[in-house]
């Protein structure tokens, strides 16, 4: 078992606590990086390039 922030885990749960908060974090960094470039805002575009 190993002291971890969730307390004593096993290496096994702490490998899966890694790799999900390396997920979380790149997933934050797409967010961010789409919000900047504005892929969010394609139904926006749309509309516009309609009319």
């Amino acid at each position: 078992m190993q002291h971890t922030e969730y307390g004593y885990v096993s290496p096994t749960e702490n490998h899966c606590y890694r790799d999900l908060e390396r997920w979380l974090a790149d997933k934050k960094k797409r967010e961010r990086r789409a919000e900047k470039h504005g892929a969010f805002n394609l139904g926006k575009e749309r509309e516009h390039n309609e009319q």
